[in-house]
């Protein structure tokens, strides 16, 4: 496939694979040409594509567009060149940025993209889409022993294990809980204690921003508030994050899609919906909004929602639910959790 899309979960690793990948072809001369864009925006496409046609053919970088577009021309099949190239799109933010910005088809040529977001227009036409998941059990625990023993640091094979668990085998928690256990100087078994410690945020349990290792950006903490964004605008607009907010009062390993649906669900989701121009903060949500709610969650790659499951189950990742609560006042996790929890009693039941 000339096209291959790695999608997930902000934290589960895309980037890095893509850069091991990469790194691999260039150090063992399978490639001739190597380019990294970050594709956060349109803009942002556009201009790494002008920097390697100045770079490659002398463009005129002053005219972006012009000559983004003689990149992508120099880059078509050739019958009498065999180029081998690989473009790196790197964490794609919306796949209409990509509107006529695609690289070509070309049978020496590779396109990698990573992309939180699941959307149909990054499927077909020889794209291949590749979910990334977490780590296994045995994968988070390899990583963790590795990495501690890398600073000197040997724990209890046990502890090890409870940590994996508690970090629910995110990669990208996982690598910024040995920063903090390097830097702070505790064992594993105080830090699990910090993490579990619920009068304290994620936040408290994690390197600050100057301690951030492999040239991270962002804090776990901080890795989804994009996309929330993001799934926040897509229609029914301002229903997205209220219905994570709920997700985030239940079981991660399995919600019931009718009890996100229920009545309840959908008065309080009415109730706390933002601002929408032309709206009012009254104005009722059926069932069809909640559950493109839903599908713009999964979308982002912020919760699983399996529609053709039994219940329509939605699974999100613990880490992801406990950042949403932190964001909470404490006063109301109970009233998330009454307006799903005992009045769709019913809606449990038919799941059952």
């Amino acid at each position: 496939m000339p096209y291959q899309v790695l999608v997930g979960l902000g934290g589960v690793g895309k980037t890095q694979l893509a850069a091991h990948h990469a790194r691999t072809l260039w150090q063992t001369a399978r490639l001739d040409l190597l380019v990294w864009v970050t594709a956060a925006t349109r803009d942002a496409v556009v201009t790494g594509y002008a920097q390697a046609a100045a770079e490659i053919l002398g463009a005129d970088p002053a005219s972006p567009e012009s000559a983004a577009c003689s990149f992508l021309a120099w880059l078509e099949p050739k019958p009498t060149a065999a180029r081998r190239w690989l473009v790196v799109l790197d964490d794609l933010a919306d796949p209409a940025d990509l509107r006529n910005l695609w690289p070509p088809a070309s049978p020496h040529g590779r396109t990698l993209i990573t992309t939180r977001r699941r959307d149909a227009a990054l499927i077909g036409h020889d794209r291949r889409l590749v979910p990334m998941g977490l780590f296994t059990e045995d994968e988070a625990v390899a990583y963790l022993t590795t990495a501690l023993a890398a600073h000197d640091r040997h724990e209890p094979a046990d502890e090890l294990l409870g940590l994996a668990d508690d970090l629910g085998h995110l990669p990208l928690a996982l690598s910024q809980a040995v920063a903090y256990l390097t830097d702070v100087d505790v064992d594993c078994a105080t830090y699990r204690h910090r993490l579990s410690d619920r009068a304290r945020t994620l936040s408290d349990a994690l390197p600050d921003p100057s301690g951030l290792p492999d040239d991270q950006a962002t804090t776990v903490a901080a890795a989804w508030s994009l996309s929330i964004e993001c799934a926040d605008r897509l229609p029914p607009a301002r229903l997205a994050r209220p219905m994570l907010q709920l997700a985030s009062m239940l079981d991660p390993n399995g919600i019931p899609g009718a009890v996100l649906t229920s009545p309840p669900a959908l008065d309080h989701l009415a109730r706390h919906r933002g601002a929408v121009p032309g709206r009012t903060d009254a104005e009722e949500v059926t069932v069809w909004d909640a559950t493109q709610a839903l599908r713009a969650l999964h979308r982002l790659s912020l919760i699983d929602h399996a529609p053709d499951s039994p219940h329509h189950t939605v699974r999100v990742h613990q880490l992801l639910q406990r950042a949403i609560r932190d964001l909470l006042p404490a006063e109301q996790h109970d009233r998330r959790r009454s307006a799903v929890v005992p009045a769709p009693a019913g809606a449990w039941a038919r799941s059952a």
